[in-house]
């Protein structure tokens, strides 16, 4: 599933979509993902892709989907300190794959359950959408410990897409989603990354919510009146 969010992304559509309503700020002249989405306007909101008929404020309550987390598959290779300093990203091994799971799907509904605009709730409707968290490509700065060596400082810790995916609970329409690449940069003591990854990642959940109420506030009607105000 978070293999074919990351290639919708990516893939275009057949020109079928082309005459979309547009009631949304869309990027001008833009082809659609091959899910239906277009992408936002940057001026608006950069990496953000929507249904351009989709007006979220038309919702009042969220579902929340289970998170996903990815990881790019980085080979267990023998390092010493000449390939440490080559390297592009070091191999995870499940204990810490489990943790940042476990970190992001907790952080994750936290952030969820603060959100302003939309109550949560455990039932489908039809004023009720699908909300997901998803991290593609996670990717670690942190290198193997290695006998002798006198690293202590890191680059950077994680790196990976943070994505949000907003889905109508009734059709199971998607309606939009965002897609931002971050990174957990340093310079980090190696010895303190278990206790800076929650709060990375607990900015990284908050984003997101952020990014839905924004989605949010782009709904149709709202922006008709903001221009109607404008012309006043």
């Amino acid at each position: 599933m978070v293999i074919s969010i990351v290639t919708c992304i990516l893939l275009l559509a057949q020109p079928g979509l082309a005459g979309a309503q547009t009631d949304l700020p869309i990027l001008p002249g833009a082809e659609p993902t091959a899910d239906g989405l277009y992408p936002l306007d940057p001026s608006i909101m950069g990496t953000a892709w929507v249904r351009p008929d989709a007006d979220l404020s038309r919702y009042t309550r969220l579902f929340a989907m289970p998170t996903a987390v990815q990881f790019r598959d980085v080979p267990d290779r023998w390092h010493n300190a000449r390939t440490i300093e080559g390297a592009t990203a070091f191999y995870i091994d499940e204990r810490r794959k489990e943790q940042l799971r476990e970190i992001f799907r907790e952080s994750f509904n936290e952030a969820l359950s603060e959100a302003r605009s939309f109550d949560l709730t455990n039932e489908l409707g039809r004023d009720v959408i699908l909300v997901q968290g998803i991290l593609t490509d996670v990717i670690s700065g942190v290198p193997p410990y290695i006998s002798g060596s006198t690293i202590t400082n890191i680059r950077w810790a994680w790196e990976t897409n943070i994505v949000l995916e907003i889905r109508d609970a009734m059709s199971d329409t998607v309606l939009a989603r965002t897609v931002e690449r971050k990174r957990m940069d340093g310079p980090i003591d190696a010895t303190m990354v278990g206790v800076l990854t929650p709060i990375m990642v607990n900015g990284w959940s908050r984003l997101l919510v952020r990014r839905l109420e924004e989605l949010r506030n782009l709904s149709p009607s709202r922006l008709s009146r903001l221009e109607e105000r404008a012309q006043e």
